[in-house]
């Protein structure tokens, strides 16, 4: 089982004072998503965004690794047909070893500020090998001088130490343009909203277009403790960057 990752701030909390500032932001990802679509949600919080994807996408999958908030998704989304939605809790590069499905889109938002920096091109370069197109979503950087960014400041300071040590570490390193600087995919389409302080990046994943099952991951030796698989597929999506 993988380990848990709980912040304070997950499951009601979470879901009634944070999620809602993000609705904004969420409309203007789910224009980017062909109506029909298999998706991919990862860090997806307590469901919010994927409940607002269900009239528009043929299935969902959704992952997260948080206890509460998989808690909270599960209890607000019951009702939703298995055969519509799929609800884990799972880490993303554990779920790319496993999975032989390959989705429309994978969406991964406000997730690359609060991991390490050496984490970030790891998990969007393991996304692009699950799916024909990524949507990335976080904050704007530089952030806005105005009551919006400082709010964010101070939410990323009250959220933990390391939390807010990997929100500076991501300001630093140019926020998501940084990032694409590192790893070689298309950026089809994007929008900055300076009144949200986010940024949102339509990619095109590695062999877009071959939708259906893929070969199994060659890392699946289920032998080998988690921080050694992490350690190979770090070489593999980074150094290497031959990941499938």
């Amino acid at each position: 089982m993988q380990e848990n990752k709980s912040h304070w701030y997950d499951g009601m909390f979470y879901d009634h004072f944070i999620a809602p500032h993000q609705d904004k932001v969420f409309a203007q990802l789910k224009e980017m998503l062909t109506k029909g679509s298999t998706v991919l949600d990862v860090g997806c919080g307590t469901g919010r965004l994927a409940s607002q994807l269900l009239d528009k996408c043929e299935r969902i999958e959704i992952i997260d690794l948080s206890e509460r908030n998989i808690h909270i998704a599960r209890r607000k989304l019951a009702d939703v047909p298995p055969a519509k939605l799929h609800i884990e809790r799972a880490d993303l590069l554990e779920f790319v070893v496993h999975n032989v499905i390959r989705f429309d889109f994978a969406i991964v938002s406000y997730v690359l500020h609060e991991i390490r920096e050496e984490e970030r091109d790891v998990l969007l370069w393991a996304l692009s090998s699950v799916a024909d197109k990524i949507v990335v979503v976080d904050y704007l950087v530089p952030q806005p001088g105005n009551y919006r960014g400082l709010v964010n400041h101070l939410v990323e300071y009250a959220a933990g130490r390391e939390h807010y040590r990997n929100f500076k570490s991501f300001v630093r390193g140019d926020g998501i343009a940084g990032l694409l600087k590192k790893v070689p995919l298309r950026v089809i389409s994007e929008v900055k909203d300076d009144a949200c302080s986010s940024h949102v990046a339509l990619l095109e994943g590695r062999g877009g277009g071959n939708r259906g099952a893929r070969p199994p991951c060659p890392i699946q030796n289920t032998n080998l403790d988690k921080s050694r698989r992490r350690r190979i597929l770090w070489r593999r999506t980074v150094k290497e960057k031959v990941f499938l």
